[in-house]
């Protein structure tokens, strides 16, 4: 189409003020000054899904401090529990000091949601809002909305019910209502993480809970106790540099200390790490069931201890109805009264903003699914014999999905780019963030700079059809298992920046890797790639 709109003009426009749109902000400034560039995001404060107005009090992230940072930004050592998890606050502060601190925030526009996307006849970007007088023009996308910013709402029927029905995404919101006296039993629905903080922060409150988690699908998050082993397992003190006096072998302090070491991942079967002796001694010739158990120590987490102790009872069904009296009714025929609800159903994307033929050209999930294409479900049934082959351990791994599960696939190359349109050199916009990880900000990071570097035309790809296929095989992978720290290893290999960090190989097995051993990523990506400091599109 072609715009004779008045418009406010920019070289590149990001969505998303969380992790993933300031890191992308400030890697595009870093390598290319003088842009002209935009945030916009539709939230009162900066944070994403740790702004000030989504937070509330006993919100923890389950990642030990050091863990969760950006490479070159210390985070400050507050807001933490004993065995150093994160308060939401301290996250909260800590992504509008680095905006303040990075002159970012004169270049971010709050209370600005996008309603519609477009592209132009000449190449451009055309953004619509309802808070803006212009709409917006610009040569290069990030959409930076990331997987937790679009609240996936289940309608029930309701007739009568009087109390209040909100998403886990209201809490923040909502902790005046909450906390008033009158509000003394609240129903909570769902099983993952926003489940157990909203179920934690109830029960703090000294509320009723009955939470609801139905039978069908995957069941309760596995949440594991902060301290893994005994702390008697201690490594010898003869050998000092193996690992720092928070990190023990045998002792972590905390669980994704663990999760952290390649030693650990080597267990894992991920399909970018099937190479090399750990994969052929542990996947490869792996043929019986290999548990990797993790004994807990004596002490409980906090939260444990809370459940337990706490006025809760959970129920292994589903809502049916919101009826009078503050009944709700369930699908197994009992009831239960309460005054409340939060409804812990998850996220959808969010792409509402662009229409079917968008989203079908730039890999986004539509209803015009990708399966009925042949190419794809060609691609698609080699990789999932790809799966089974590589990895056998997953062969016959539970089935998850159900009636409920989204069946729209994206196919993004590398999770970031449409292989379809990078084909046709149509390479001015990418989509940091839809991706599940431990280690958001560290691969926040490698997803800007290769992502920027591909607005920019730096990165080489490979031909259309490897492309679709790398995209086939992720997600044949990622219905029987996630992410792991092979992904951030592949980008870097792209972007010629080293991927093994540590002093020898016993650290490089066994030390947890930190977002501080990859400081000074740019100027090393520089060093490889001189041509990339002064060339850019």
């Amino acid at each position: 189409m072609n715009s004779s709109d008045s418009t406010e003009d920019f070289d590149v426009v990001i969505i998303g003020a969380g992790w993933y749109g300031l890191i992308a902000a400030w890697t595009f400034l870093r390598l290319a000054p003088a842009t002209q560039l935009l945030v916009v995001d539709d939230a009162d404060s900066i944070g994403g899904v740790w702004s000030m107005e989504r937070i509330y009090p006993n919100l923890f992230a389950q990642v030990g401090h050091g863990l969760f940072e950006y490479t070159f930004y210390p985070m400050r050592n507050e807001g933490l529990t004993p065995d150093r998890y994160i308060s939401g606050e301290t996250i909260s502060k800590y992504l509008c000091n680095f905006a303040q601190d990075h002159d970012l925030a004169k270049h971010v526009r709050l209370q600005t949601r996008i309603t519609k996307v477009e592209k132009l006849d000449s190449g451009q970007w055309h953004l619509t809002s309802p808070s803006l007088s212009r709409p917006l023009r610009c040569d290069k996308l990030i959409i930076a909305s990331g997987v937790t910013s679009q609240p996936h709402i289940v309608h029930f029927p309701s007739q009568g019910f009087q109390g209040k029905i909100m998403h886990s995404a209201d809490l923040g919101r909502q902790l005046g209502y909450l906390h008033n006296p009158t509000v003394k039993r609240v129903l909570v629905l769902g099983a993952a993480k926003s489940s157990y903080d909203a179920v934690f922060l109830l029960l703090k409150a000294g509320k009723r809970v009955e939470w609801i988690i139905r039978e069908d699908g995957s069941g309760p998050l596995a949440i594991m106790p902060p301290r893994q082993v005994s702390e008697a397992y201690r490594f010898p003190r003869t050998w000092p540099n193996l690992l720092t006096p928070r990190t023990r072998l045998f002792g972590f302090l905390n669980t994704v200390d663990v999760m952290a070491t390649r030693a650990c991942a080597a267990f894992s079967p991920a399909i970018l790490n099937a190479h090399g002796v750990w994969y052929h001694m542990l996947q490869k010739s792996m043929q019986a069931t290999l548990e990797l158990r993790m004994h807990a120590s004596s002490g409980l987490c906090h939260m444990a201890r809370t459940f337990h102790a706490g006025n809760i009872t959970v129920h292994r069904t589903n809502i049916s109805a919101f009826g009078e009296d503050d009944q709700v009714h369930l699908k197994n025929g009992t009831a239960v009264g309460v005054d409340a609800a939060i409804l812990c159903t998850g996220w959808t994307h969010n792409m509402s903003a662009f229409d079917e033929e968008l989203r079908d050209r730039y890999g986004l999930p539509s209803s015009h699914s990708f399966d009925l294409d042949l190419d794809w479900k060609r691609l698609d049934a080699k990789a999932d014999e790809v799966v089974d082959k590589v990895l056998p351990y997953l062969k016959n791994g539970p089935q998850t999905e159900t009636e409920h599960s989204e069946k729209r696939s994206w196919r993004l190359y590398k999770r970031l780019v449409s292989p379809v349109a990078s084909a046709k050199n149509d390479c001015s916009i990418f989509f940091p963030g839809q991706i599940h990880s431990v280690f958001t900000p560290l691969v926040a990071e490698f997803q800007a700079l290769w992502g920027i570097e591909y607005l920019r035309g730096n990165v080489r790809l490979p031909s259309l059809e490897s492309m679709k296929a790398e995209v086939s095989l992720w997600n044949a992978w990622t219905r029987k298992r996630y992410l792991e720290q092979a992904y951030c290893d592949d980008l870097a290999r792209d972007l010629g920046i080293r991927t093994q960090r540590k002093k020898n190989a016993v650290l490089e097995m066994f030390q947890p890797y930190r977002p501080s051993d990859y400081r000074g990523l740019i100027e090393e990506y520089l060093a490889a790639n001189p041509e990339a400091g002064s060339h850019g599109r």
